[in-house]
């Protein structure tokens, strides 16, 4: 192993001593792949095309993952509505945007079945979904889902000890994860597993939704996550524990409210009197 693999790798592991866990903290699995029940609930990784919607895809994936564990199997929601519903909350007329841009307009607007607002090959800022659309995305607020924040958007930083765990135990306790990152202008790979570069090799950035992990001590960093990503929507990818703690700029997940998940995790409200779950106290919507 390569002393930069080997350092990599107590970083991560040395969560004893430098994160959230302790001695009675049973240790996590040495691996986790969801991808088994995305295939059973049939949630495709969709293409985002040619357009800058990584992120809503993103997002979206990750809601009707959660949507399926509370028992709504069928169908697909629409990418196209969170874009408008995103507008809307930010008065803009950009085609993407941020997570946190995307769940507002989503708590603001609903989020309506694919079938009746489907995704375009272009963007349309003028386009409106009637009020039949808006009656069936007002449904989408009977789902007991809220939103997890690990790491609020922030491209000067990459992940602590800490944020990282909380990816790894948001995956064991069964959801995947948004995580936007700063991305690589040219991808290095080894064994199929993208790895870490110098920061003048990277730009801001790309959104991708982690659905496993495996530690591996011969993978950069003790591990890699695997990966869904719309702009290359095949088969699941690989990136290495040391890339996300690099490079990662945002993570959250979407728990059910029921979940045990959200045992003893501080909270604060958001501006609409919603709940807001974060890894660490006090940080706000």
């Amino acid at each position: 192993m390569s002393l930069l693999r080997l350092v990599g790798y107590f970083a991560v592991i040395g969560f004893a001593i430098g994160g959230e866990s302790s001695a009675c903290e049973p240790a996590l699995p040495t691996r986790i792949d969801l991808s088994s029940q995305f295939d059973q609930w049939e949630i495709p990784c969709r293409s985002q095309g040619n357009r800058p919607t990584c992120s809503v895809c993103t997002i979206v994936g990750a809601l009707e993952f959660t949507r399926a564990k509370h028992g709504q199997t069928t169908g697909h929601l629409s990418i196209e509505y969170a874009n408008w519903a995103k507008n809307q909350a930010a008065a803009a007329s950009t085609d993407g945007g941020f997570f946190h841009s995307i769940w507002r307009g989503i708590r603001r607007h609903g989020l309506c079945d694919e079938n009746l607002y489907p995704y375009k090959e272009k963007f349309d800022a003028t386009a409106e979904p009637n009020e039949a659309t808006r009656k069936n995305a007002a449904k989408f607020h009977n789902i007991p889902i809220n939103i997890r924040w690990i790491k609020r958007w922030n491209p000067n930083t990459g992940l602590e000890n800490a944020q990282f765990l909380e990816i790894k135990k948001a995956l064991q306790t069964g959801y995947p994860v948004c995580v936007g990152l700063r991305w690589p202008h040219k991808a290095v790979r080894e064994n199929g597993i993208l790895l870490s570069i110098p920061q003048n090799g990277v730009y801001d950035g790309h959104s991708i939704l982690f659905i496993g992990y495996q530690d591996d001590d011969q993978a950069e960093g003790g591990g890699y996550f695997s990966f869904r990503n719309t702009n290359s929507p095949g088969a699941n990818e690989k990136m290495s524990y040391r890339y996300v703690l690099d490079y990662a700029n945002d993570a959250l997940f979407f728990p059910l409210l029921s979940d045990n998940v959200l045992r003893d995790v501080p909270f604060t409200y958001d501006l609409e009197g919603y709940l807001v779950f974060t890894a660490q106290a006090g940080i706000q919507m």
